[in-house]
């Protein structure tokens, strides 16, 4: 950043000099002589304006909207202020996605299986202003412990509801100087605190330390001066109430603290979390702690996209189906073929004895793995995705096609040797065609084969549907 500094510095004060030069020239001339020519990087004097309104795309329209447009131009409307001093323009907006598709699975173990799920997500968006707001959704056709509404073709026909009104998402976000501008009006305080409560969804590493929904409260500074950083992020965290466990239980006592941070150095970015979930004895305590680095490195004159992560678990206590002692390295690298559009990943992972996420409501860690190890969101995935004493990787290529993108095609190879007790090695091939349709629909459609040690081969189908408004 110094470096770079010093250059625009540089560049500018030469282009100071130039541009007084070229004055002191004009001032100089002569009627009738020439004028000097001007450098083709000089920047132009025209004033070109803000676009037409004919230039910019329409925004799409949501099904529902009230108040204040969307991510629409213009100036704000319907603004009150109160009592606090922030100024208020509400707008409501109703969307979300239908997913459904036939799936076929063959895993090798049992009667091969043939059915139609549908899943939805409904959302109710209320923003106040720019940084703050209201949402709530419900998955009306999805139980909170997973399964999932389906026609069942295959072992017996057979139709299973699982629709219900319970709330998914129900969370308040908000940042404390916007809501309370007079706490430092001048913005010179360090008080640029943003707050989030309620039931509320939660990423960390990836999903190899926590994917999942829990009722929450989180408190997060997101402009730390940290010496040497860009940019510095810390959060502290608790939920009481939906803490998922590794074995995608609900565990109903858990309570889970974790304290979450990211920092941006030049080209890197840095991340380090930790959480503690205090339990019963029967279920089982644990620490996990997890760190990662991603940044760009151009090997072979290409800027290849580099993630490395690595989490462990443990527990105070004798080891539970919830609570165990592991760890899991991952590795993710990614870059594009010259001249293309297209995307080659390669990545690896290592799991010592049985890691456990800290929080999951559906799956195992290994799902950020690829294609075989994680599902379509209506179907489960080619190769299991618990990381316990195993060790494997995918290689991919996807390509896109049409001068939108919005065709894609995806042929992926991958491995899983699982040293477990009654683990078995795994080596499967899978594709995907993706096809977007308008502007609100996307078709998908693939199929995968593994071939599995010591019992028989699994094959399956995938098709999904997704329709977004």
């Amino acid at each position: 950043m110094l470096r770079k500094s010093i250059v625009i510095g540089i560049a500018a004060l030469i282009g100071s000099g130039m541009g007084f030069s070229s004055g002191a020239m004009a001032a100089e001339e002569k009627p009738g002589e020439a004028k000097p020519s001007e450098s083709s990087s000089r920047y132009s004097d025209k004033v070109l304006g803000l676009k037409e309104q004919g230039d910019l795309p329409l925004r799409p329209e949501p099904l529902f909207e009230l108040w204040q447009d969307y991510v629409e131009q213009g100036p704000y409307l319907h603004e009150f202020e109160l009592p606090t001093g922030m100024v208020v323009s509400p707008g409501l907006v109703f969307f979300g996605n239908i997913n459904t598709g036939l799936e076929f699975t063959d895993s090798g173990a049992g009667d091969p299986s043939a059915e139609w799920v549908t899943t939805a997500n409904l959302f109710l968006n209320m923003t106040l202003s720019g940084t703050e707001r209201i949402l709530l959704g419900i998955s009306p056709l999805t139980r909170q412990n997973g399964p999932k509404t389906r026609y069942t073709f295959e072992p017996e026909a057979e139709y299973k509801n699982e629709s219900n009104l319970r709330l998914s998402t129900a969370f308040f976000e908000g940042e404390l100087t916007e809501m309370f501008p007079k706490l430092d009006f001048d913005g010179r305080l360090p008080l640029d605190y943003e707050i989030a409560f309620g039931r509320q969804a939660l990423v960390i590493q990836g999903g190899l330390l926590i994917n999942d929904t829990m009722d929450s409260v989180a408190v997060t500074r997101s402009t730390i001066p940290f010496p040497g950083a860009n940019f510095g992020r810390v959060a502290a965290y608790m939920a009481w109430n939906q803490v998922n466990r590794s074995n995608n239980i609900d565990d109903n006592e858990g309570e889970l603290y974790g304290l979450f941070s990211a920092f941006e150095f030049a080209h890197s970015t840095v991340e380090f979390d930790v959480t503690y979930i205090n339990t019963n004895s029967t279920v089982g305590d644990q620490f996990n702690a997890g760190a990662s680095l991603i940044r760009p490195f151009i090997i072979l004159e290409h800027s290849v996209d580099t993630t490395i992560r690595l989490a462990n678990s443990s527990t105070p206590d004798p080891e539970t189906a919830s609570a165990t002692d592991g760890t899991l390295l991952y590795s993710s690298f990614s870059w594009a073929p010259k001249r293309t559009d297209d995307i080659i990943y390669l990545n690896a992972f290592g799991a010592l004895n049985n890691y456990a996420p800290a929080a999951r409501n559906a799956g195992g860690p290994l799902g950020i793995v690829g294609l075989l190890f994680a599902g379509n969101g209506l179907a489960g995935p080619a190769i299991p995705n618990r990381a316990n004493k195993a060790y494997g990787g995918t290689l991919g290529y996807q390509m896109f096609f049409s001068p939108a993108l919005r065709r894609n095609l995806i042929f992926e190879i991958g491995s899983k040797i699982d040293n477990s007790p009654g683990g078995i090695e795994r080596f499967g091939a899978q594709v995907r065609y993706s096809q977007a349709l308008g502007r609100h629909v996307l078709f998908e459609v693939g199929g995968f084969g593994v071939r599995q040690e010591a019992t028989k081969d699994a094959v399956g189908l995938r098709t999904k549907i997704n329709v977004v408004f």
